[in-house]
């Protein structure tokens, strides 16, 4: 096929929605990631997709606002798949940091190389399992398809879509804190009969230093719930991306 001003724009527009969705992304736009690389995987996948997605794509503009107005489209529509994708993500890392707090491992944080933000070590542990997770259950693959399917569920991001994204993001904020309070609920809750159990002991024996010995009793119990309950991890990240992608189709179909 030949090269013509309109199949160049297509490729262009692609470009752009990858671009937008991967720097989103906590996955593949993590900052430890060399900007060449991102650069040169965006224009492999736009290089991929053009010529399937070019009977949904618009022609070459011909004035500025609509060539403007076309590029906005496409980088708000990355951006909101891939800041969908990140907030199952978060919810993981919230429960990590909330489970630290609980066993005693709240004042230990070290640099999360994908965000570039300082987190708690189990925050880390879970976040970076749960991108280990996504990437075996082939999450990315449904980023994908979410990414070619955007195009058939909405040409463009409209008044109304966008104000359709308030409601959906707020239900998804609230999905994700209670998938995060879900994936640390069994420590937490060992840890609260613990701290029960310690102010029992106190109470009976005030001389003993339960501080000192309660704190070790503690840490130990976290630690072998967090890996009695780690396979259910699994389960977690893919509720949560099923989830994060509905809630943009439906994000998508308001428009």
């Amino acid at each position: 096929m030949p090269l013509d001003a309109d199949l160049i724009f297509g490729f262009f527009l692609v470009f752009v929605r990858a671009s937008a969705m991967l720097i989103s992304s906590p996955v593949f736009g993590a900052q430890h990631t060399p900007a060449n690389i991102r650069v040169m995987t965006t224009l492999s996948i736009a290089a991929a997709l053009t010529l399937a997605l070019k009977p949904h794509l618009p022609s070459a503009p011909q004035d500025l606002i609509t060539f403007v107005g076309a590029v906005a489209n496409e980088a708000v529509a990355g951006l909101l798949l891939g800041t969908f994708v990140s907030f199952v993500f978060l919810a993981i890392q919230m429960a990590g940091s909330f489970l630290d707090f609980q066993i005693g491992l709240g004042s230990s944080q070290i640099m999360n190389p994908i965000t570039g933000v300082p987190v708690t070590i189990v925050a880390q542990m879970k976040f970076l399992l749960a991108v280990a997770i996504f990437l075996a259950m082939n999450g990315h693959h449904a980023m994908f398809r979410a990414f070619v399917l955007s195009y058939d569920a909405i040409p463009s991001i409209s008044m109304t879509s966008l104000g359709a994204l308030q409601g959906h993001v707020v239900t998804m904020i609230g999905a994700m804190s209670l998938l995060a309070l879900q994936i640390s609920a069994p420590v937490a809750a060992v840890s609260i009969i613990i701290d029960v159990g310690l102010g029992l002991v106190n109470k009976a024996v005030p001389q003993m230093p339960v501080m000192v010995v309660g704190m070790p009793a503690k840490l130990m119990a976290g630690i072998l719930g967090l890996g009695v309950i780690l396979p259910a991890l699994v389960s977690g990240v893919d509720a949560g991306v099923n989830h994060a992608l509905d809630s943009l189709w439906n994000v998508w179909k308001a428009g």
